[in-house]
Order: C-alpha cells, then structure tokens, then sequence
C-alpha cells in the first residue's frame, strides 16, 4: 500500500510521461504511446507559428486568419483525417461586414413642451440596414429594462428611449444578473416592430466597430440603435412622465456593406462502430483573435507598446486551437478507430461575437441531435494564472451542468491531473465561449481552461514564448483520454437535472431529440 501510494503522489507532483511504470491505470501500452505522442515540442512548434507576427493577431477576416485556417487545414489532413467541411476542410460562411457612417444631422427631441437638439458629435449609430428619415417618431421613455413592461407595451412604430447601466458601480454578482437583463431586454427590442432604440449613455459614445453577421441575415427586420451621450438628454430621461407626448426626428444614414467569406475548419475521424459512428462528439477551440493596434478597438485590455501592435492571441485561443491539432493527430493513429465518430473543428469570429461556433450551431455536419458532447479549449497554455500558478490542474465552465466532467475528472485522476471547479469562473464563464452556441441548441458542452484569468489577456504581451508547454501537452493527453473514453461510452454526457441551471439546456436537449 505504502508503495502504490508514493508512486502517485509522485507522478502527480512531478509528472512522469505515460509509459512510466508508476501510471497506475488501466491505459494499455499501445494507448500510453498514442497519448504521449502530444509532446511540449510539437506544441511549441505549432503555436511559434500560428501565434507568429506574421499572422498579425488573427482578426476575422483578414488574411493572417486565412494563412491560419490553410495551416490548420494541412495539419488535419497530416492526421488522416476526413475533410468535415462544404469545400474539404473548410465549412464556408458567407457573411457581410457593416461599417456605419458617422451621423450627420441632430437627433430632435421633442416632448410638447420644449424641444432640443442633440448633436452628431453625441451620438453613434449602430444595427441601421437601410437609409431612413424618421420624422418625429413617437417615444416611450422606459426608466429600466423592466422586461415585463415592455411586454405589455404596443411598440410598434415607436421609438425605444433606455438609460445605459454602469456596470462598472455595481458588486460583480449584480452585474452579471443585470447585465444578463439588459441583453435580454435589447433582444425583445430587436425582435419587436419597433422603430428605433436610443440607448441614453454617460461616457462618450466612440465609433460603432464593424458588424460582422451572416449574408443570409442581412434582409433581416432590425431596429436600428443609437447610443447618445447628451447632459440635456439625460435629464429629459430622468424627468420625463407618460403623460407627455414625445417624439423624435432623426436621420439614419444608410451602412457600408461588404461581402465576405470565413471558414470554419472541419476534420472528422470517423467511429468504428457500425451504429454509433453516426454519432459524434465535438473538440472545438477558435482560431481567430483580435488582429492589431487598428482592428482591436474596445477588445484590447492594453494599448499597443510602441512598435508592437500585434495582439498575437497565443494562450487566447492559439493554445486551444494547436491542442486541437495535436490530439487530433494522436487519436488518428488509434487502430481500431474509437467507436464514436470524433469532430475536430477551429471556430472563426468568437473574438466578434462567437460567430463561427454559432454559424455551425445553424449548419452542423452531424445532426445536433446526434452530436452527444463537445469539449471546447479555451486559454490551456499559460499557467501563470491571477490566482496563482496553475500546475497539472484545468477547470470547466459549468462544472457541475452535465456529466462531461465526469470523464473528464476519471481521466485526470488516471494521468495526474486535477480536475476542479473554480467557484467564480465556473458558471460566470459558461456563454463566454463557443461552447455556448452548441449548449443553447442542447449539446452537453463546456469549455476547459487552465487559467480563466492571466496576465496579457487581449494585450500585445500573448504570446507564444509565455507558454507552459510541459503543462499543456499533460493537460492535452488528459482530454485526449476524456474524449476517447465519451467516443467508446456505453452511455452518453446528459445534463444535470439536479441543477436549475441547466434546466434550459436539458430542455433544448429534448427538443432536439424530440425532432
């Protein structure tokens, strides 16, 4: 007993390579050597790359994010992998990127009492899809984002007056649930017949950043938003009673569009089994980043330093997306292949809204209802986390939502590598990655993460040289394991239905089955 004991306390302080005599674990020989086939210099030589200036930061479109993609691409097939994609391993998304001119005439409040103008230098337009003269619109002024008022009020033709929340006063939990309200609330302006929102903001509205969303979607109805920062504006908020009539006058400038092309990449290896092969389960990370000095805009948690303007993204998602690579080349080498068929996929555009994950949300290659899980990689290779050194460790975003964990922790015991919920990240990260487009639609689907927070996030200092790729490539074979063992499951991830918080998504399970 007492030697069983020390061979794994130390193999998970210090980590021997699989084919030590120490791993305690039923992983026969031939396994242990496809995991260890993901070695820190295959990392490293992936990510010197991808998260290279050459590739200038990755931002969607641009053509870093193409040279990416055609890399990805070579590495998938060098796995044997089947092309996943409409054109071999590229899903091709046609998409539009709008560009909203600067407003050019006032916005003319008017409430039968006074009038007052607010100026184009106050306000910024953002969502117009055609050009428009709205002439004295009549306006209801709501004091919240109070979503059940706004139910029971007959928008339509109307404008949408909202004040902007600080988020910046409020304790995080309040935050997260206001925040959470407030998108809530935009959605149901959106879908509505109304015709406008003016959202009322204290800080001076900069430029609206290029929309980027699908061609398919652009003769869609929306409501066009206008973010005003007014002192006379905000006080008429403030003030303003139902009694009056209110109304306002603006001209919406019709937005520069232009046509694109973006891909997800796509590599299938397909099941052994003759029935559970036409199911799957999904490894995902986003390839893309936030680009340069120029594109990066409000994403940048730091400015550039001097001549470096490159935001090179390589724990975010570089790390995520050559993990992806690397487990797909080991698990290729399987003979036989494991029983269900494995996706890997690089996303586009979560960094501009989770775009890319969403786009496959719409068009998968397998059926949703026959997609039974999907581990999604976000930030795995730096260690150096806000809270302290993150070694031989990873945690999921809702931890404790499904079972994915499950597997995921037996792996980790098996290889040394502690799997834990991290108490504030956990559920506050879950819809921040593209794991979420898939948890909408039902999916069991997490993202896993060494460090949810670290030093240089979405700042130019990201880069591949900060890796800890000892660290990564353990992790890497831990989810290699955790994935090959929910591909040969008798059983498939279900949601927790213990847990209210995932209620939503065990719905959207059943939905999905249901078809």
């Amino acid at each position: 007993m007492r030697i069983r004991f020390y061979c794994a306390v130390v193999l998970f302080s210090s980590c021997l390579p699989l084919n030590s005599s120490t791993v305690q674990t039923t992983i026969s020989p031939g396994l242990r050597n496809t995991l260890n086939s993901i070695t820190p210099a295959k990392l490293r030589g992936d990510l010197s790359f991808l998260a290279s200036d050459v590739l200038k930061g990755r931002y969607t479109p641009s053509p870093g994010l193409e040279v990416a993609a055609e890399f990805i691409a070579a590495q998938f097939r060098e796995a044997g992998l089947e092309p996943g994609g409409d054109r071999e391993y590229f899903q091709t998304a046609a998409m539009v990127e709008r560009r909203m001119p600067s407003p050019s005439a006032d916005l003319i409040v008017h409430d039968g009492i006074r009038s007052f103008a607010v100026k184009p230098k106050s306000y910024v337009f953002f969502n117009t899809s055609e050009k428009a003269n709205l002439g004295e619109v009549p306006a209801l002024v709501f004091s919240s984002r109070d979503i059940e008022a706004f139910k029971h009020t007959d928008v339509r033709g109307k404008a949408i007056v909202v004040p902007q929340l600080d988020f910046h006063s409020m304790p995080e939990d309040k935050a997260e649930s206001a925040y959470a309200n407030m998108i809530a609330f935009d959605d149901l302006v959106g879908a509505s017949e109304a015709a406008l929102e003016v959202v009322v903001t204290k800080r001076d509205p900069s430029p609206a950043s290029p929309k980027l969303f699908p061609a398919d979607e652009i003769s869609r109805h929306t409501v066009p938003i206008v973010l005003a920062s007014d002192s006379e504006l905000g006080e008429w908020v403030q003030q303003a009673n139902d009694k009056e009539v209110k109304t306002i006058t603006l001209d919406l400038p019709a937005p520069d569009d232009k046509k694109i092309v973006v891909k997800n990449v796509v590599g299938v290896l397909r099941g052994s089994d003759p029935a559970l092969k036409q199911t799957c389960v999904l490894l995902t990370a986003h390839y893309d980043h936030i680009g340069t000095g120029e594109t990066a805009g409000r994403a940048a948690m730091s400015e550039p330093r001097g001549d470096d303007q490159i935001y090179n993204g390589a724990n975010d998602d570089g790390s995520g997306t050559v993990s992806v690579i690397e487990i797909a080349k080991a698990l290729g080498k399987l003979n036989p292949h494991p029983r269900r068929s494995l996706v890997f996929m690089t996303f586009f555009g979560e960094e501009r809204g989770e775009l890319g994950s969403k786009y496959y949300g719409k068009h998968p290659i397998f059926p949703i209802s026959k997609t039974v899980a999907d581990i999604n990689l976000e930030q795995v290779g730096r260690t150096d986390s806000s809270k302290g050194k993150q070694v031989n460790t990873a945690s999921l975003t809702g931890f404790d939502y499904s079972d994915v964990t499950s597997f995921l922790r037996q792996a980790g015991r098996e290889l040394g590598v502690r799997i834990y919920k991290d108490e504030e990240g956990s559920d506050a990260y879950f819809t921040r990655s593209d794991n979420d487009a898939l948890a909408q639609l039902g999916v069991p689907a997490h993202s896993l993460t060494v460090a949810f927070e670290f030093p240089d996030y979405h700042g130019v200092g990201d880069e591949w040289q900060k890796i800890d790729y000892d660290n990564m490539a353990r992790v890497d074979r831990m989810i290699a394991l955790g994935l090959l063992r929910i591909a040969n499951s008798a059983t498939v991830p279900q949601w927790n239905a213990a847990n209210p918080k995932a209620a939503p998504f065990r719905a959207a399970r059943m939905k999905s089955l249901n078809k």
